[in-house]
């Protein structure tokens, strides 16, 4: 019987490997890597600031001034609104003569500029609060304090009047496209409105620049009834300059109220 010759082949040993990189060069990958992510995130913020994603989130010292502030009061008010509440005459037929509303898009100054006290906005005979005005053209807009929901967050209730609000009554103006009031007008709105420059160039609509000439100022931003201010002191009045302690600046009773204040005694 023939045993098969069986062969062996020499087990060869492993090659020698090259040792582990050593802990420090490790660190200095992450380090490296943590850099590049860090650098990435400053770039994409960047971009989105400068598109104005941000804006709204961007924190501002925005305090309104305080409440026997009346003038003032109405001047941030203004400087605040990206729009009003426009309330004028309807001429629609089944409704003729009664109060008609509309929401139109303001602006006092470009964004982040000083504030003006006059507020600007685009018409269009297309809309109604246009074909009103150009039968009469007396007006009263409403502005509110929670229109970016500044009560609402401090858990106020809008209606309060601890939320303040005016209602500014005029006439409207429209404004000459050949004046220096026109391209002041109109950068403030395309400023705060990016959307009105699509506006007037959109065929046929025709949208014309307008402002509120002011002649009565209501304000009402604590209990006691609203507070008149006139149009001299309203312009005179400075948003953006800190209020200065006073106590001479009490709280006057309006004219109606006063009568009644008055039969009582």
């Amino acid at each position: 019987m023939t045993i098969p010759t069986v062969s062996y082949k020499k087990v060869i040993e492993p090659e020698t490997r090259p040792p582990v990189a050593d802990s420090s060069r490790r660190w200095v990958v992450i380090y490296i890597l943590l850099a590049l992510s860090l650098l990435t995130t400053y770039a994409c913020w960047n971009n989105i600031r400068s598109w104005g994603l941000m804006e709204t989130f961007e924190t501002t010292n925005d305090t309104p001034p305080n409440y026997k502030e009346y003038a003032k009061m109405a001047r941030y008010l203004v400087h605040k609104a990206e729009w009003v509440s426009m309330g004028s005459l309807s001429t629609v037929a089944a409704v003729k003569g009664f109060p008609m509303v509309n929401i139109i898009s303001v602006a006092d100054s470009a964004r982040g500029e000083k504030s003006t006290g006059v507020l600007y906005f685009y018409l269009t005979m297309l809309d109604y609060t246009a074909q009103d005005l150009a039968k009469d053209n007396r007006l009263t807009v409403l502005l509110s304090m929670d229109q970016d929901l500044y009560c609402t967050k401090n858990g106020i209730d809008p209606m309060e009047p601890t939320c303040a609000r005016i209602m500014i009554s005029g006439t409207v103006v429209k404004i000459n496209e050949t004046s220096p009031e026109y391209q002041f007008g109109s950068s403030a709105m395309f400023s705060r409105h990016p959307a009105a420059k699509k506006w007037i160039e959109t065929d046929g609509h025709n949208f014309f620049l307008c402002k509120l000439d002011i002649v009565q100022i209501a304000v009402l931003d604590f209990y006691g009834g609203p507070h008149y201010v006139t149009v001299e002191d309203y312009m005179a009045a400075d948003p953006d300059k800190k209020a200065v302690a006073s106590n001479t600046n009490g709280r006057r009773v309006p004219p109606r109220f006063a009568e009644v204040a008055g039969d009582a005694h």
